[in-house]
């Protein structure tokens, strides 16, 4: 967005609002494949006993299958040892069933049991009863299994494809004059287009295979997007992070552990560099019950650089600090939920740029298969809401107004099975933002579609 003085000079109003617009747009679909659910812990037995009557039904009729099978599965989402022991009493009444088989080797991988998993994943392959669904879930189970038993660990995703947007560069309507006098440049209103995008991430781990847990991590995130015609929006972005991760032992708290880590990123803008970064943080992940918790605080000192479309942009350079926590958990099955509420604050050499945010976002992954089809689908809704704060007016804009923004979207992204480990990952979104300053309001729908690989 910029705006023209009396003397024709273009200036730049609000920079870091087409970079952050172009990164939250771009980064969607990628949040959607790369936020992962972590599993839960289990609580006490004779907590889930006590609420549960299969329970009662189990002590009673130890024979019983359908009764195990569905003390089994409630209690799966909520006490794993309770289900592990429910499956393991079916199993020595009948050795033969490969439902039962895969379902102590889905709770053994919560577990982080992999030796375990793997062996019941291989036993359910041999018996005559599995499905072809089944088949395919513990085949691509298996595959997971082997990369997490080894000391170093790889894994991501590569996608392409091609995103329309109604409003490319998240720009207001056309309009003339604005409170300070000046106007706007056309290249900036809201204008839709085409681009091509492609995006990958790369995951590193390696285990120090000591008994506390102790890993190495490391990770990679790059996007680029070309405009057909908008090329003043022509993105790319990298990002490194990485840092070692301690295992703390706990008697109350599963799985917890605590990671320090350093982050870098670039960027370039309309084809000239723009943005880069460097900083760290500090992230703690537990399991509590069902859901993992993964809150996390990050300090990244920012420099912008002022280029030909953006000439203003070093005034955004500064300290961003974000505040955050993160959760993932069971819904139902084959559902999940995940979460992530986050503060930040920026502050920028040129003070208007300065602001607070609040933001909160849902995502709620379905995987499901058709019968006769063992290929998973990824059904995933997700919602946001995001609350603005500035520092204060913006003179070149409206010299007596701060603004304000409240900022929502929705959308639904869709996962299809092509073959093997390629999918067709589709997505489509609505994200508008209402402010106190009619510069700063906006909508934008936009779809994308591309093939994605992971590994």
């Amino acid at each position: 967005m910029a705006a023209t003085s009396d003397d024709g000079v273009t200036l730049q109003v609000d920079a870091r609002r087409v970079f952050r617009k172009r990164i939250a747009g771009a980064l969607a679909p990628i949040a959607i494949l790369v936020f992962s659910a972590i599993s839960a812990s289990a609580q006490t037995a004779s907590d889930f006993a006590n609420a549960n009557p299969l329970f009662q039904g189990i002590l009673a009729r130890p024979s019983d299958l359908n009764n195990t099978l569905q003390y089994a599965a409630s209690a799966s989402a909520g006490n794993i040892e309770s289900a592990i022991g429910a499956y393991e009493q079916l199993l020595f009444y009948n050795p033969t069933l490969s439902r039962v088989r895969f379902e102590l080797g889905v709770l053994y991988y919560r577990l982080g049991s992999y030796d375990m998993a793997r062996g019941y994943f291989q036993s359910a392959l041999q018996m005559r009863d599995i499905s072809t669904e089944l088949r395919q879930r513990a085949e691509d189970l298996l595959t997971i299994i082997d990369k997490k038993l080894q000391p170093d660990q790889f894994s991501g995703f590569a996608q392409t494809g091609l995103r329309y947007q109604t409003n490319a560069g998240a720009g207001p309507g056309p309009q003339g004059v604005l409170a300070s006098g000046r106007t706007f440049d056309s290249r900036f209103f809201s204008q839709g287009d085409w681009n091509w995008f492609g995006a990958f991430g790369l995951n590193y781990v390696h285990d120090f295979e000591d008994q506390n847990g102790d890993t190495f991590e490391a990770s990679a995130l790059g996007y680029d997007a070309q405009q057909f015609k908008l090329h003043q929006f022509d993105i790319g972005l990298l990002e490194f992070r990485a840092g070692p991760r301690f295992g703390i032992p706990s008697d109350s708290v599963n799985g917890l552990s605590i990671k320090p880590y350093v982050v870098a990123t670039g960027a370039v803008l309309a084809d000239a560099p723009y943005y880069d970064g460097i900083g760290g943080g500090l992230t703690v992940h537990a399991n509590v019950g069902n859901v993992a918790l993964d809150p996390y605080v990050e300090v990244v000192q920012q420099s912008f650089h002022n280029s030909t479309f953006y000439p203003l942009a070093a005034g955004l350079s500064g300290t961003l600090s974000t505040y955050a926590l993160q959760g993932s958990g069971p819904v139902a099955s084959g559902m999940a939920w995940q979460s992530r509420v986050a503060f930040a604050h920026a502050s920028d050499n040129f003070g208007p740029y300065s602001y607070d945010v609040y933001a909160v976002d849902v995502w709620l992954p379905w995987n499901f298969s058709f019968p006769g089809d063992g290929r998973i689908w990824t059904l995933t809704p997700t919602a946001g809401l995001s609350s603005w704060l500035y520092n204060a007016p913006d003179p070149t804009i409206d010299p007596a107004i701060t603004p304000r923004s409240t900022e929502w979207r929705v959308g639904i992204g869709l996962d299809i099975p092509v073959w093997k480990q390629i999918t067709l990952g589709t997505l489509l979104q609505y994200r508008a933002d209402v402010s106190n300053v009619a510069a700063f309001s906006m909508h934008d729908l936009s779809v994308s579609a591309g093939p994605t690989f992971k590994f």
